[in-house]
């Protein structure tokens, strides 16, 4: 089985290395998809995955953050059975877009954006209709920018995306673990649990 990893916002494909790494070592190919995140190119990006996808196995699909929503948008367009992309892994993606960008677009500096709320950050209703499962885990730390431009404290998230934000009808399971936003691609535990989804069908809540 191949998984093919799409990283987050502000972020270059070394930063999935370590994630890689791990899912290498539990009898995975992998293959780390690197895209430019503040001008993006959504057929450069689409035509980046179908040149990964193996032809000899079934694919599953895991994105960070942004990535999560491209990995949306290409099932999106491309429409691929389930024979061959089986699963999707979204780690603390805004998958419904995140509030925490509507808030930079108010205070009018969302340049430091760039195209990328037009690719699913904007705040959107939705829900999960494709074929392949969906497995969406939330971190719970939050140690992030959401503090100070939300002041919303009370409300459970990564610093930067609320766990509620993570969750979409349709979606065949979620699990939380308390990591930031950034931290939770370097943690043990989601390698684990994206093994365990792929395996199960679902999370390991034990």
């Amino acid at each position: 089985m191949k998984i093919i990893i799409l990283h987050g916002l502000y972020m270059h494909g070394l930063a999935m290395q370590p994630l890689s790494h791990k899912l290498r070592s539990l009898g995975y190919q992998t293959k780390v998809i690197t895209y430019n995140t503040l001008a993006i190119e959504k057929n450069r990006v689409f035509e980046k995955i179908d040149q990964a996808l193996s032809l000899d196995t079934t694919n599953v699909l895991v994105g960070h953050s942004l990535g999560g929503l491209i990995i949306k948008a290409y099932l999106d367009t491309r429409k691929p059975s389930q024979q061959m992309i089986s699963h999707v892994i979204t780690i603390g993606t805004p998958i419904k877009g995140a509030s925490i960008v509507q808030r930079i677009q108010e205070l009018g500096i969302d340049a430091i954006l760039g195209n990328s709320p037009e690719h699913g950050l904007k705040m959107h209703h939705d829900k999960w209709e494709f074929t392949q499962k969906l497995g969406c885990i939330a971190g719970t730390l939050p140690v992030g920018a959401r503090a100070l431009l939300m002041m919303d404290r009370s409300i459970l998230s990564d610093g930067t995306v609320t766990v509620e934000e993570t969750m979409i009808e349709g979606m065949t399971d979620h699990i939380q673990t308390p990591s930031s936003h950034t931290s939770l691609i370097y943690n043990s535990f989601v390698p684990k649990q994206i093994d365990h989804f792929i395996q199960s069908g679902c999370f390991d809540c034990s």
